[in-house]
Protein backbone atom coordinates (compact mmCIF):
# COMPACT_ATOMS: atom_id res chain seq x y z
CA UNK A 1 0.00 0.00 0.00
CA UNK A 2 1.16 3.26 -0.87
CA UNK A 3 2.68 5.98 2.11
CA UNK A 4 0.55 8.78 0.88
CA UNK A 5 -2.10 9.68 -1.91
CA UNK A 6 -2.64 12.89 -3.39
CA UNK A 7 -4.91 13.82 -6.37
CA UNK A 8 -2.84 15.22 -9.23
CA UNK A 9 -4.54 17.02 -12.63
CA UNK A 10 -3.54 17.82 -16.30
CA UNK A 11 -5.58 19.97 -18.41
CA UNK A 12 -3.45 19.94 -21.86
CA UNK A 13 -0.08 20.63 -20.34
CA UNK A 14 -0.58 22.08 -17.06
CA UNK A 15 0.14 19.76 -13.99
CA UNK A 16 -0.69 20.28 -10.39
CA UNK A 17 -0.63 18.01 -7.60
CA UNK A 18 -2.54 18.93 -4.42
CA UNK A 19 -0.30 19.04 -1.21
CA UNK A 20 -3.16 17.75 0.69
CA UNK A 21 -2.71 13.62 1.84
CA UNK A 22 -5.48 11.87 1.11
CA UNK A 23 -5.33 9.73 4.11
CA UNK A 24 -8.59 8.85 5.21
CA UNK A 25 -9.15 8.02 1.29
CA UNK A 26 -6.03 5.95 1.53
CA UNK A 27 -6.97 4.02 4.52
CA UNK A 28 -10.58 3.33 3.34
CA UNK A 29 -9.66 2.09 -0.48
CA UNK A 30 -10.70 -1.31 0.37
CA UNK A 31 -13.75 -0.89 1.34
CA UNK A 32 -14.35 1.91 -0.94
CA UNK A 33 -13.80 -0.20 -4.05
CA UNK A 34 -16.07 -2.46 -2.97
CA UNK A 35 -18.60 0.33 -2.13
CA UNK A 36 -17.67 0.85 -6.13
CA UNK A 37 -18.24 -2.65 -7.37
CA UNK A 38 -21.89 -2.63 -5.35
CA UNK A 39 -22.34 0.74 -7.16
CA UNK A 40 -21.97 -0.12 -10.77
CA UNK A 41 -18.96 2.91 -10.86
CA UNK A 42 -15.44 2.25 -11.72
CA UNK A 43 -13.11 1.44 -8.67
CA UNK A 44 -10.98 4.48 -6.63
CA UNK A 45 -8.19 1.96 -6.79
CA UNK A 46 -8.32 2.05 -10.50
CA UNK A 47 -7.03 5.58 -10.94
CA UNK A 48 -4.08 5.45 -8.43
CA UNK A 49 -0.88 5.78 -10.57
CA UNK A 50 1.83 3.93 -9.03
CA UNK A 51 4.66 5.08 -11.15
CA UNK A 52 6.62 7.09 -8.51
CA UNK A 53 7.17 4.06 -6.44
CA UNK A 54 7.80 2.13 -9.40
CA UNK A 55 10.54 4.33 -10.32
CA UNK A 56 12.15 4.77 -6.96
CA UNK A 57 11.97 1.19 -6.57
CA UNK A 58 13.68 0.93 -9.88
CA UNK A 59 16.15 4.05 -9.22
CA UNK A 60 17.48 1.41 -5.77
CA UNK A 61 17.66 -1.27 -7.52
CA UNK A 62 20.29 0.24 -10.02
CA UNK A 63 21.58 2.16 -7.40
CA UNK A 64 20.90 5.44 -8.86
CA UNK A 65 20.51 8.84 -6.65
CA UNK A 66 17.55 10.39 -7.26
CA UNK A 67 18.81 14.05 -5.64
CA UNK A 68 21.16 14.29 -8.46
CA UNK A 69 18.48 13.76 -11.50
CA UNK A 70 17.36 16.81 -13.07
CA UNK A 71 13.42 17.30 -12.32
CA UNK A 72 11.23 17.60 -15.39
CA UNK A 73 10.30 21.01 -16.02
CA UNK A 74 6.71 20.37 -16.11
CA UNK A 75 6.05 18.32 -13.16
CA UNK A 76 8.91 18.79 -11.23
CA UNK A 77 9.41 15.38 -10.42
CA UNK A 78 11.39 12.31 -11.73
CA UNK A 79 9.02 11.80 -14.17
CA UNK A 80 7.48 13.40 -17.26
CA UNK A 81 3.99 14.04 -17.84
CA UNK A 82 4.03 10.89 -20.32
CA UNK A 83 5.73 8.49 -17.46
CA UNK A 84 2.31 8.76 -15.65
CA UNK A 85 -0.98 7.00 -15.91
CA UNK A 86 -4.10 9.42 -16.71
CA UNK A 87 -7.58 9.14 -16.44
CA UNK A 88 -10.36 11.47 -17.53
CA UNK A 89 -11.77 13.83 -15.18
CA UNK A 90 -15.39 12.85 -15.58
CA UNK A 91 -15.09 9.38 -14.77
CA UNK A 92 -13.36 9.75 -12.03
CA UNK A 93 -16.26 12.30 -10.93
CA UNK A 94 -18.76 9.29 -11.58
CA UNK A 95 -17.61 7.71 -8.75
CA UNK A 96 -16.86 10.06 -6.82
CA UNK A 97 -20.15 11.37 -6.67
CA UNK A 98 -21.41 7.96 -6.42
CA UNK A 99 -19.83 7.14 -3.57
CA UNK A 100 -20.29 10.72 -1.66
CA UNK A 101 -24.19 10.86 -2.12
CA UNK A 102 -24.17 7.03 -1.27
CA UNK A 103 -22.22 8.00 2.38
CA UNK A 104 -24.29 10.92 2.75
CA UNK A 105 -27.37 8.94 3.12
CA UNK A 106 -25.71 7.01 6.06
CA UNK A 107 -27.02 3.55 3.66
CA UNK A 108 -23.50 2.12 4.48
CA UNK A 109 -22.71 1.31 8.23
CA UNK A 110 -18.81 -0.29 7.11
CA UNK A 111 -17.24 3.10 8.21
CA UNK A 112 -17.17 4.83 11.44
CA UNK A 113 -18.72 7.57 12.26
CA UNK A 114 -15.34 9.61 13.41
CA UNK A 115 -13.56 8.44 9.80
CA UNK A 116 -16.63 9.44 7.78
CA UNK A 117 -16.33 12.88 8.24
CA UNK A 118 -12.64 12.94 7.43
CA UNK A 119 -13.92 10.25 4.76
CA UNK A 120 -16.48 12.44 3.28
CA UNK A 121 -14.34 16.09 3.51
CA UNK A 122 -11.34 14.40 1.54
CA UNK A 123 -13.98 13.07 -1.06
CA UNK A 124 -15.69 16.72 -1.34
CA UNK A 125 -11.92 17.98 -1.94
CA UNK A 126 -11.20 15.53 -5.12
CA UNK A 127 -15.09 16.85 -6.54
CA UNK A 128 -14.24 20.39 -5.89
CA UNK A 129 -10.85 20.42 -7.52
CA UNK A 130 -11.99 18.32 -10.51
CA UNK A 131 -15.73 19.72 -11.12
CA UNK A 132 -13.92 22.71 -13.03
CA UNK A 133 -11.44 20.14 -15.59
CA UNK A 134 -14.35 18.25 -16.21
CA UNK A 135 -16.22 20.28 -18.66
CA UNK A 136 -12.70 20.99 -20.15
CA UNK A 137 -11.57 17.36 -20.92
CA UNK A 138 -9.54 17.10 -17.94
CA UNK A 139 -7.57 14.17 -16.73
CA UNK A 140 -6.50 12.91 -12.83
CA UNK A 141 -5.03 10.43 -10.99
CA UNK A 142 -4.17 9.69 -7.41
CA UNK A 143 -0.96 9.86 -7.22
CA UNK A 144 0.79 6.87 -4.52
CA UNK A 145 3.73 7.92 -3.35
Amino acid sequence: MPHTLRLTTLLERVYAQRPLPLEQLKRELPALDALCKSLGVSPLSSFVDISAIEWQEAASLAGAEPSTLDPDPETGGALAIEDLSWHPVALGMTSLEAISLHLQRGENLQFQTQDLDSLLQELAFCREQLAPLEAEGGQFHLAAT
